[in-house]
C-alpha cells in the first residue's frame, strides 16, 4: 500500500465523518463505539483474533528488522520506505490496541455472566438450606409430638386385677372398659382420684391430731421453762460452796454435754484422758474438747436424717432410683456445667478431709513448766484420727538446735517404734481419695490435716491391724475398743512424760554445747582438758550423708534421716576434729553415735585411719559412766575431748606436749594408744 493511496483514503474518511457529523443529530460518540466494540466483541470468536494478533504481532516484528536495515543503507530513498514503515507500524499498533480493547470486552463480559450464575447459584443453595431447616424443625415437631407423655402416664395407678377387684360398679364399667383401653384409663384415673381424696382426708385428721398432741408438749415444755429460773437461781446460789470445795461442777456440766456430740473414738479418748487426769491432777494432765458445738449439733443433726433417708431408699425398686436420677440429672445439667474442674476436685477434696466440728485437747505437762498441747481431730470420710500439736515453754529458749529438740513432731516422732506419723495406718485411705479423684497420697496433706500417729489410734481405740488380720472383721465397720483405750491412753502418757523429761534435758545441754561449755559429769575421767568445743550446730540429712565418715554407719542402718543430726568442731592448736553426732529419737534409751574426722597433718577418719576407728569404737560402744549408768551427751563430748588429747599427745610432735600422764605411750603391733583412765593417784592412762 502506497503512501498517496492512503492519504487519500484519510481525506475521503475524514470528510465523510465531517459532512455526517454535520447532517447527524449530536450523540455520545464514547457511547456508541463502546456499544459497537461490544457488539463486535461478541460477534467475532476469540480464536480468530488470538490468530490474527499473532500475525500482526510477527508483521510488527518483520517491519522493525526492515527499518533497521533501511537505516543500515542511509540513502534518501531509505529514508522514504523507512517513514512508509513506521505509518505502517502504526496502523498495526492501532490494531492491536483494538483487539486487546475487545478481548478486555469478552473478559469483563465473561465475569459478568460468572457473577451472575453464582448469584443464581447462592439463591438456590439459600432456597436448599431454607427447606432444609424447614424440614428438620417438622421432624423435631413430629419427634416431640410421638415423645409427648401426658401427665396421667406419670401417675402409677394400681394394678387392672386390683382395681376390678376393690373399684365399685360405677366406676369400673367392665362391659365397657374390658373392650375400650380410653374408657378403662379414664375409670383408672378416676378411682385414684377417689382413694386419694380418701387419704387427703386421713391424713387431715391425723394432722389435726398431732397439732392437739404438739399443743399438749408445748403446755408442758412452757411449764418445765417456767421451771428453768428458779433452778438456774438454785445453782447460782450453790457456787459459792462449790468454789469451797473446789467443785468444777458447772464446767463438767459443759463439757459433759460437748461430749456427748463427739464422735465415738474422740468420746473414748475424752472419757479415758478425762479419769486419768483426775487420778494423775490437772498440773500433769488437762483435757478439754473444742470446737463449734453447734456445727456438731447440725451434723449430728444431718446423719439422723442420712440415715432415714437410706433406710426408706432401700425399700424403693431400683427402677425408680434410676428415674429419679435421670430426672435429678436433667434438672442439675445446665447449673453443674457452670462449675469449673478445678472447683469440683477443690470440693472433693475439702469433703474428704474434712473433720468432725469437735476436738479433744490433751495437754501433758512436766516439771519445769513445759507442757506438749495435743489436739485430736476425727476425719470423717477417711475414719483415721489425726494430731496436731503445739508446745508451751516456761521460758525462750536461746539455741537453734536446743529449741529444735522440743519442736512438737520431733517430740512425738517415733514415740514408739517405726511410728512416725507419715502415712495413714487404715489400709483403705488409698482407696477412698482414689474414689474421690485425689491423685496424692495422704502424707501430702498433713501440713494442712496432721499426723495420723498409731498411737493415736489406739488412744481412741481404733485397731487397724487387728481389723486386718481377722478375716470376719475386714469387712465391717472398725468399732472402738473401750480396753484398747484405757490401756493406751495411760501407756501413752507415761510415755511422752518420759519422752518430755529427757527432752528438757537435751535441751539444756544443747544450749551449753552451742555455748561452748561442756558440763562435767562425775566419772573415771580427769578434769583438764588441753582441746576446746568452738562450734554445735545442727545439720540436715545431705550434709551428713555426703561426709566419708559416716559411711559405714548409714550403709549399716544404723543411722537413718529421723534421727537428730548435730555438728561439733574441737580444736587443739592447728588439730581441728569435726565430730558428727546422730541422736535416736528416744535418747538417751539408746546413746549417740558419732562420726570422727581429724585434720592435722592430713584428713584422717575410721575408714583409713585406725586411731580415729579405735575412739569412735569406745566412744559409741562404751557411753555408760560407771558410777551412775546414766547416758548423757556431756559424758560422751568429755571422753571425746580426753582422747583426743592422749591421741594428739601420743604422736611425738613438739606442738603436743604430754600433759596427762601415761604408763606406755603405744603398745603392741597395732600402735594402741593409753585411752583407759585408773584412778591411781592423780590418775593415770593405760591401754584396754
Amino acid at each position: 500500500m502506497g503512501k498517496d493511496e492512503t492519504s487519500k483514503k484519510r481525506r475521503k474518511l475524514n470528510t465523510s465523518s465531517s459532512s455526517d457529523t454535520i447532517k447527524q443529530i449530536p450523540v455520545d460518540v464514547y457511547k456508541r463505539v463502546v456499544e459497537f466494540e461490544e457488539t463486535e466483541a461478541q460477534l467475532r470468536p476469540a480464536d480468530k483474533d488470538a490468530v490474527l494478533f499473532k500475525k500482526i504481532c510477527q508483521d510488527i516484528r518483520d517491519l522493525f528488522s526492515d527499518i533497521v536495515e533501511l537505516k543500515a543503507k542511509d540513502t534518501e530513498e531509505a529514508k522514504e520506505k523507512i517513514n512508509a514503515k513506521r505509518i505502517e507500524a502504526s496502523l498495526h499498533l492501532v490494531a492491536l490496541k483494538k483487539l486487546n480493547r475487545l478481548e478486555k470486552v469478552r473478559t469483563r463480559a465473561g465475569r459478568d455472566a460468572l457473577h451472575k450464575e453464582k448469584q443464581r447459584v447462592d439463591s438456590t443453595h439459600l432456597l436448599l438450606q431454607n427447606l432444609l431447616y424447614e424440614a428438620d424443625h417438622l421432624n423435631k415437631e413430629v419427634t416431640k409430638c410421638l415423645q409427648f407423655k401426658s401427665k396421667d402416664e406419670e401417675i402409677e395407678l394400681v394394678p387392672i386385677e386390683d382395681f376390678y377387684k376393690n373399684a365399685p360398679i360405677e366406676i369400673s364399667r367392665q362391659e365397657v372398659t374390658k373392650t375400650d383401653e380410653h374408657q378403662l384409663q379414664l375409670a383408672r384415673l378416676e378411682w385414684e382420684l377417689r382413694q386419694r381424696r380418701e387419704l387427703a382426708g386421713a391424713c387431715n385428721e391425723l394432722v389435726a391430731s398431732k397439732e392437739r398432741v404438739a399443743a399438749a408438749i408445748a403446755a408442758t415444755r412452757s411449764r418445765l421453762e417456767a421451771l428453768a429460773p428458779h433452778l438456774k437461781d438454785v445453782l447460782k446460789s450453790t457456787k459459792p460452796l462449790q468454789e469451797c470445795l473446789a467443785l468444777r461442777l458447772d464446767e463438767k456440766r459443759d463439757e459433759a454435754r460437748a461430749a456427748s456430740l463427739l464422735p465415738p473414738p474422740l468420746f473414748l479418748l475424752y472419757a479415758n484422758g478425762s479419769a486419768y487426769s483426775d487420778a494423775l491432777g490437772a498440773k500433769t494432765v488437762t483435757v478439754g474438747i473444742s470446737g463449734d458445738e453447734d456445727d456438731a449439733r447440725r451434723l449430728e443433726q444431718l446423719s439422723n436424717v442420712d440415715t432415714e433417708l437410706v433406710i426408706s431408699n432401700d425399700s424403693d425398686s431400683d427402677q425408680e432410683n434410676n428415674d429419679e436420677d435421670r430426672r435429678e440429672k436433667k434438672k442439675r445439667h445446665h447449673r453443674s456445667s457452670k462449675i469449673s474442674k478445678e472447683e469440683k476436685a477443690e470440693a472433693k477434696k475439702k469433703e474428704v478431709l474434712r473433720k468432725h466440728p469437735l476436738s479433744v485437747q490433751v495437754s501433758v505437762k512436766v516439771a519445769d513448766g513445759t507442757a506438749l498441747n495435743l489436739i485430736f481431730s476425727y476425719l470423717l470420710h477417711l475414719k483415721i484420727v489425726v494430731v496436731k500439736f503445739t508446745v508451751s515453754l516456761p521460758k525462750p529458749v536461746t539455741g537453734v538446735s536446743a529449741a529444735d529438740v522440743l519442736n512438737g513432731h520431733c517430740i512425738l516422732n517415733e514415740l514408739y517404734p517405726a511410728d512416725t506419723g507419715n502415712d495413714s495406718p487404715h489400709p483403705a485411705t488409698a482407696y477412698l481419695l482414689n474414689n474421690a479423684g485425689i491423685s496424692e497420697d495422704f502424707h501430702y496433706f498433713i501440713p494442712e490435716v496432721g499426723r495420723p500417729y498409731i498411737w493415736a489410734q489406739r488412744m481412741c481405740g481404733l485397731d487397724f491391724m487387728a481389723a486386718i488380720l481377722d478375716k470376719h472383721k475386714s469387712s465391717k465397720v472398725i468399732q472402738p475398743s473401750q480396753s484398747l483405750s484405757v490401756t493406751t491412753v495411760e501407756n501413752f502418757i507415761l510415755t511422752l512424760k518420759k519422752r518430755l523429761k529427757s527432752r528438757v534435758e537435751l535441751m539444756k545441754e544443747l544450749q551449753d554445747l552451742e555455748s561452748g561449755k561442756i558440763i562435767s559429769v562425775k566419772g573415771n575421767l580427769p578434769l583438764r582438758l588441753s582441746g576446746s568445743l568452738t562450734q554445735w550446730q545442727s545439720v540436715g540429712w545431705p550434709e551428713y550423708s555426703q561426709s566419708p565418715s559416716t559411711a559405714n554407719l548409714i550403709a549399716e542402718s544404723v543411722v537413718n534421716n529421723n534421727d537428730m543430726l548435730y555438728r561439733a568442731i574441737i580444736t587443739r592448736q592447728s588439730a581441728k576434729l569435726v565430730a558428727l553426732v546422730a541422736l535416736r529419737s528416744d535418747y538417751p534409751k539408746k546413746a549417740p553415735i558419732f562420726s570422727l574426722t581429724l585434720h592435722w597433718n592430713g584428713t584422717h577418719h575410721s575408714g583409713i585411719n585406725d586411731d580415729i576407728r579405735d575412739i569412735e569404737r569406745m566412744i559409741n560402744t562404751q557411753w555408760c559412766s560407771e558410777d551412775n549408768k546414766q547416758t548423757t551427751l556431756s559424758l560422751q563430748m568429755t571422753k571425746l575431748l580426753t582422747y583426743l588429747d592422749i591421741l594428739l599427745e601420743t604422736t611425738g610432735s613438739s606442738e603436743f606436749p604430754p600433759d596427762k600422764v601415761m604408763l606406755c605411750p603405744v603398745r603392741g603391733r597395732n600402735r594402741m594408744k593409753p585411752y583407759k583412765f585408773l584412778k591411781q593417784g592423780t590418775g593415770v592412762f593405760v591401754q584396754f
